[in-house]
């Protein structure tokens, strides 16, 4: 989730010591979506379009043996999913949307990073999983609770503004609704430059991996899976930027193959709305 040209730290990973045991993913039950009382005020593309399969999550995840890392991020550098705006209007606040990065730092500098108390909005930053390249899978945030990984972004025109309209943050974010996954950049994709060697066999096949069990735990199909690069409305984040999709989709059939799961089902590419 860069900022190019290379910026300090704190501006490279707008919007981002190690754990030492390995356990399997805690389960996390989606939560009920509050009543609407007049309807939504903001993000009315953003809600969720399939219903959540907790059951098959857990299946698949054992099937798997999903595991990651606890490595927590400080609490000054992720927040709450907000059912309200600024001005108590509804709003989305369920994952409905995945978005992909990468680090640009190893991922020792990015793991210190998220964990360094940063009590200016400006340098809180944070994703939900990073997978170094190995494919060790670090959990920072719970998926209950909303990752700075995407400051003014979008998907499609739907946004979320949780600042009012005078304050100079009144930008809209899809954070809310988000689920964020960043991989370890290469040693050569720590600059500026436009690509790099890419993201190892062992990085697409845990993304394929945590990204079915999300789909699945969520009710995200397929066509809601996407970059940092696609959702930014700053202009100025490009990543991830040597990642390619006929890879991830390869994966991801050998994934939902593994679970049971349907490639031409409700999860893939062809999914329709059953909410």
């Amino acid at each position: 989730m860069p900022a190019f040209p290379v910026r300090p730290v704190a501006a490279v990973l707008l919007g981002v010591g190690l754990g030492v045991a390995a356990v399997v993913v805690a389960q996390q039950e989606p939560q009920s979506v509050p009543e609407p009382k007049v309807g939504l005020a903001q993000g009315e593309g953003l809600q969720p379009l399939l219903r959540p399969n907790p059951q098959a999550a857990r299946r698949c995840s054992a099937r798997l043996a999903i595991r990651e890392r606890p490595t927590p991020a400080d609490p000054t550098n992720y927040g709450e999913r907000r059912p309200t705006d600024a001005e108590g209007g509804r709003v989305p606040n369920q994952p409905s949307v995945i978005v992909l990065h990468e680090t640009v730092m190893s991922l020792g500098d990015t793991l210190r990073f998220f964990q360094t108390p940063h009590p200016r909005d400006a340098d809180q930053a944070s994703y939900h999983l990073l997978l170094d390249r190995r494919g060790m899978a670090y959990r920072l945030v719970p998926d209950a609770k909303r990752a700075f990984g995407s400051g003014w972004s979008a998907w499609g025109d739907g946004s979320i503004r949780h600042r009012p309209l005078s304050s100079p943050l009144a930008g809209g974010s899809i954070n809310n609704v988000a689920l964020h996954l960043s991989l370890e950049s290469p040693a050569d994709g720590r600059g500026d430059d436009d690509a790099h060697s890419g993201y190892s066999r062992a990085q697409y096949e845990r993304l394929a991996e945590h990204v079915l069990i999300w789909q699945l735990r969520w009710g995200i199909p397929m066509r809601r899976i996407t970059t940092h690069e696609a959702v930014d409305r700053s202009h100025s984040r490009r990543d991830p930027r040597a990642f390619r999709w006929e890879k991830f989709d390869r994966a991801w059939w050998q994934a939902a193959s593994r679970c049971g799961i349907s490639a031409e089902g409700p999860y893939g590419l062809d999914a329709l709305p059953q909410i």
